[in-house]
């Protein structure tokens, strides 16, 4: 089996106004766990919807 069949398929790039959510949301899940996050994970996930409705 080759590299390229056993790497994780590219993310989706996140759209420009999400960028900032994002980065809060890594840093966040990173220093305190998904539990701590889900204001910060509920504001991302808005952030793409309203993203791929503009689209």
């Amino acid at each position: 089996m080759s590299d390229s069949e056993t790497a994780a398929p590219a993310e989706t790039p996140v759209p420009a106004p999400c960028v900032a959510i994002k980065a809060d949301l890594d840093k966040c899940v990173k220093e305190n766990g998904e539990e701590a996050c889900k204001e910060l994970m509920e504001a991302f996930a808005a952030c793409l919807k309203s993203n791929a409705e503009a689209s």
